[in-house]
């Protein structure tokens, strides 16, 4: 008989000790969530005038990390409330955010969100849904403080093994300072589950967009060749969905109301 094996759990804790190092680091994982996003930045930017969300509006970013999104959209005149359980983080992202903007930062659960129904016009969920247990939780949560025609914008890592090789072993090669199971591999989402959650919680998936790091050119090579995340190591968008990919969701007119 084999006994069963525990899936590790993911390590949320770390970013918590990161300080500065969100920001100058180029010996940590987290200049790779950096430099991805800057793409990401100009990903979201792309739907929101694609949708016709103007400045003014009220944009919830779930996971805010050190506010490298958060603090882009208050510079363009977004209504910005960033939320993490990381207070190191939330500390970073104050220091960082930009002068006379309306945006803040608050410590908070995604699963039990402290704001009203139909709140936002907006909820970015980027690099996050792969680092909580139940994302379907945390989807419908956001659809509910989403206004009718509201946007969620994800970002996360498809369950593949090239994912897997990418996400969680390739990424020690590129930078020395890589704390165990800052990603595990089963909590990875395939977008067609991410579809079905999505719907569950009265959303529809519009786009899904693919991403990945740019593997031909000379910053690549050159991080890997010193361990340290070249200060121009870039991404760039991909029809594959096989790695990381990000997308959008509107919520129906009715929604889900809980």
């Amino acid at each position: 008989m084999t006994a069963n094996i525990a899936e590790p759990a993911v390590n949320n804790q770390f970013y918590d000790d990161l300080g500065e190092r969100w920001y100058n680091d180029d010996e940590h994982i987290i200049a790779l969530l950096r430099a991805e996003s800057v793409l990401k930045l100009d990903y979201v930017r792309g739907i929101f005038k694609q949708n016709q969300l103007a400045p003014g509006a009220r944009v919830l970013d779930v996971g805010c990390g050190a506010g490298f999104l958060s603090n882009g959209l208050a510079a363009d005149g977004y209504r910005v409330t960033g939320i993490d359980q990381s207070a190191g983080s939330l500390a970073v992202a104050r220091r960082h955010a930009p002068k006379n903007s309306r945006v803040a930062y608050r410590s908070a659960d995604a699963y039990r969100l402290p704001f009203e129904d139909r709140a936002f016009d907006a909820v970015l969920m980027m690099d996050f849904l792969e680092h909580v247990n139940e994302p379907a939780r945390a989807i419908a949560e956001a659809a509910r403080v989403l206004k009718p025609q509201g946007l969620l914008i994800f970002y996360t890592f498809n369950r593949t093994l090239p994912a897997k090789f990418l996400a969680i072993h390739a990424v020690e090669l590129i930078a020395r300072d890589c704390p165990k199971h800052f990603h595990v591999w089963h909590l990875f989402i395939k977008p067609e589950e991410l579809s079905t959650m999505a719907a569950l919680a009265g959303l529809q998936v519009k786009a899904f967009q693919g991403l990945r790091p740019r593997f031909l050119q000379w910053p690549f090579w050159a991080s890997l060749l010193r361990r340290r995340v070249h200060p121009d190591f870039a991404f760039q968008f991909t029809e594959s969905l096989r790695l990381g990919y990000m997308g959008y969701a509107v919520k129906g007119i009715r929604g889900v109301t809980h």
